[in-house]
Order: C-alpha cells, then sequence, then structure tokens
C-alpha cells in the first residue's frame, strides 16, 4: 500500500479527531476541559502534507499534539515524526508531543518501538521519543463506552471477527441515540472506511446486510464492492460502474443539501458531467467545505 492509497484510511482518523478535540487529547493522556484543547492546521503544507491537523493544549505555557494516522508499513516513519516535530517546533515555538496511531495490523512494523535512535559518526548520541497506540490491541468495550469521537474505533479494535458485526450494531446504536445526523453520518462513514482497512471485504457485506441504508454511501460502496469485479463480462461492469456512479451523485446532493442547501442547476450539471473517480473525490472533500461552489472548484472571488 502506497502513501497515496492511505489517504482516505488516514482522513478517517482524522475526521475522528476534529469531532473532538478535548476527548481525543483525554485519550492520548493530557485530560484537559474542553476550552483547553482546540484543533489546528499545521501551516506546514508547502512542507509536508501530512502533518496537517494539531491538537493544542492551552496550558500555560501551551503545547502541540502531533497525530500521525497510519494504515501502511512505513519503517521510515519515525524519521517522519521527528521531521513533523522539528517543523511544528520551529514554527509555533511550542513542546511538541509526537502520536503514532496505527490502524491496522497490518500496518506494523517493528520500527515503531517510541524510541529513534541518532548515533552520529561524531557527538553524543541521542533518541527521539514519541508515543504508539496500535488500535487493534485496544478493548473494544472501553471504547463502546467512551466518548462518541471514539466509538468508531471499537469495531476494528480487539474483536473476533464473528463479534465484529454485533459491535458495529452498538457503535451504529450510539450514535443514533446520541449524535446528531450529520455527525452520525460522518462517523458511519469513517467506520465503513476502517472495517475496509482491517476487514475487506466479507466483513462490509455482513454490515451492508444488517444496515442496507448506509449502502450509499460513498465509502461503503466501494467497501462492499470489492474483489466483485473479476470474471464478469465488460458490459455488466458498465453497467455497475454506471449504476454506482449515479449513487455517488444522489448521495452527494442528498448530503450536500442538508449541509449547504439546494444545488442551482450549474451545481447539477457539473455532478452529472462527473464519472465515478472524481465522484469519489467529491464524497470526501464534501467533509471539508462550506459551498457548493467551493466543493466544485467554481472561483466566484471578483475578477
Amino acid at each position: 500500500m502506497t502513501a497515496e492509497v492511505s489517504k482516505p484510511y488516514d482522513a478517517a482518523g482524522k475526521e475522528l479527531l476534529q469531532t473532538d478535540p478535548a476527548a481525543w487529547a483525554a485519550f492520548l493522556g493530557a485530560k484537559r476541559p474542553a476550552d483547553k484543547v482546540e484543533i489546528i492546521d499545521s501551516e506546514l503544507s508547502t512542507i509536508t502534507a501530512a502533518a496537517d491537523k494539531i491538537l493544542r493544549i492551552k496550558d500555560d505555557p501551551p503545547w502541540l499534539i502531533n497525530v500521525e494516522f497510519q494504515s501502511w508499513r512505513d519503517p521510515s516513519l519515525p524519521w517522519q515524526l521527528l521531521k513533523y516535530n522539528a517543523l511544528l517546533h520551529d514554527k509555533y515555538d511550542e513542546s511538541v508531543a509526537s502520536v503514532l496511531v496505527v490502524l491496522t495490523e497490518k500496518a506494523n512494523s517493528p520500527a515503531y518501538n517510541g524510541r529513534l535512535k541518532i548515533e552520529p559518526p561524531i557527538g553524543p548520541a541521542w533518541e527521539f521519543g514519541y508515543s504508539v497506540i496500535r488500535v487493534w490491541e485496544l478493548s473494544a468495550e472501553d471504547l463502546l463506552k467512551g466518548p462518541l469521537a471514539l466509538v468508531p474505533l471499537a469495531p476494528v479494535a480487539d474483536v473476533e471477527r464473528e463479534s465484529v458485526s454485533e459491535i458495529v450494531q452498538r457503535t451504529e446504536t450510539r450514535l443514533r441515540r446520541e449524535a446528531n445526523p450529520e455527525m452520525t453520518t460522518r462517523l458511519l462513514v469513517a467506520i465503513g472506511v476502517l472495517l475496509e482497512l482491517r476487514y475487506g471485504d466479507m466483513s462490509a457485506t455482513e454490515f451492508l446486510e444488517k444496515y442496507p441504508e448506509v449502502r450509499d454511501f460513498a465509502y461503503f460502496r466501494r467497501f462492499a464492492d470489492q474483489g466483485r469485479a473479476e470474471g464478469r463480462a465488460e458490459g455488466r461492469a458498465e453497467g455497475r460502474a454506471e449504476g454506482r456512479a449515479e449513487g455517488l451523485r444522489r448521495t452527494i446532493v442528498r448530503q450536500g443539501r442538508k449541509k449547504f442547501g439546494e444545488p442551482k442547476p450549474q451545481h447539477e450539471a457539473m455532478l452529472t458531467a462527473q464519472e465515478e473517480a472524481q465522484l469519489e473525490l467529491l464524497s470526501e472533500k464534501l467533509l471539508d467545505v462550506n459551498s457548493w461552489d467551493q466543493l466544485l472548484g467554481i472561483n466566484t472571488s471578483p475578477k
């Protein structure tokens, strides 16, 4: 798996982080009142796109937590964490704690041991330290009883495969009971992404059989369609692709209507012209923009 492929999974982790920064800070070992924790942009996009969401702990003096969600095995990652740590410290002149959240056992590496030893040819040796959280080792029961922003991790925590459906059902029940519809949708999509990462097509099918109403969510659709194309006739494959694209368009319009209001004819025309791959990207982008124009890249600034 490449870094490019990992983006949807890492983005799911960052979506959870933004949902409740104080809950995540407490989970990472910095329990503070909600008004003492904020999420900020790293402003390092010209150097790296990886460290883009940072927790600031508003102590006196304030300090930062760089949370890196990892979905693929990368033995060089500790060196990247050291680079992000140094860049953030230089940017904000605040102490930085680095935390690596490994989302699946397949992404684990012996290199993720919390210590990066630096032994230069001359001068003293030293170590860069960071924390490591392995999601599959966490208690699903503890996550289910914890803050909503952590509940989506429960189905991919320390759970036997045959118990996944039950855990997902309990997760969905709690979200429906305690979260507003917009948050529920976002967290359900994050669950779909994480399930895809850990379990693949089998658990996706089981999940969709129990909860068909989420079939239109882009990530669940891709999750459920994995591995089904082999041996299918080309015409049938094209028909499915067309059906998926239409389903994506309906989903984007429905969710966008709730967030931005009714789309204009121009917006609908642009959506109609998009193919499945572009619609997938738009469905991901929808969580991060505030208008139809921003979603579709329409420049509204005066010339």
